[in-house]
């Protein structure tokens, strides 16, 4: 009897600590709240998008996002507003486009390659995007290992109709070196005079983004 008396005892002494443990806890965030809200702090709560896993790429060797990367590659860095560099590259059949031919209308840029896994899991996104906006957006892929059969039959296999262009080399390509290109697959939204909107991985890029791009003039 008396050896239960005790326990009650216990027990009622740890859930009044709890209970207070817990208002001392609320009371502490309650102040802190206010001593931001006095001080003019912004206080930014987390989302979804936050916590979000990055979406997977492949990562060039030797920058500083990859492991083994000693020393790392120093890539121009495209921030929106900068010109788009030139290119010149062929496609499919051999008949060459510069970024010259696309200017006058928003172009969306893809860099891509069959040994790239993410590439594989998002050029079904770039075709859709393609399918979607038709003659408002000009989608181009540019292949980074060259025009092979390989290439070619993967194209075809999977039913991509936007178009291809190749350069080669890998990460040699100097189109995606040009671009700073640190991972693929990469997406690039231009605008009608040739400057970069978007610069980052195509699942990072809003339909809102390219309609903007669109209604812009």
């Amino acid at each position: 009897m008396r050896v239960a008396l005790w326990t009650l005892l216990l027990i009622g002494y740890a859930s009044a600590a709890s209970v207070q443990s817990l208002g001392d806890a609320a009371r502490k965030e309650k102040k802190r709240r206010e001593e931001n809200r006095n001080s003019g702090k912004t206080v930014r709560v987390l989302t979804d998008a936050d916590i979000r896993p990055a979406p997977p790429v492949v990562y060039r060797p030797g920058t500083e996002n990859d492991a083994d990367a000693n020393p790392a590659i120093d890539l121009p860095v495209m921030t929106p507003g900068a010109p788009a560099p030139n290119f010149s590259l062929p496609d499919r059949s051999g008949r060459t486009f510069s970024l010259a031919d696309f200017r006058g209308r928003p172009l969306l840029v893809d860099f891509w390659a069959t040994w790239c896994g993410p590439c594989r899991e998002t050029m079904p996104e770039v075709e859709k995007l393609h399918r979607k906006y038709g003659s408002q957006l000009q989608v181009v892929g540019i292949n980074i290992e060259g025009n092979s059969e390989e290439v070619l039959n993967y194209l075809d296999e999977g039913g991509y109709t936007f178009p291809v262009l190749f350069d080669s080399g890998n990460w040699d390509s100097i189109v995606a070196t040009n671009y700073g290109v640190s991972s693929i697959p990469r997406t690039f939204l231009i605008d009608r005079d040739s400057r970069v909107v978007y610069e980052g991985h195509p699942q990072g890029l809003t339909e809102e983004q390219i309609e903007a791009a669109i209604a812009a003039r």
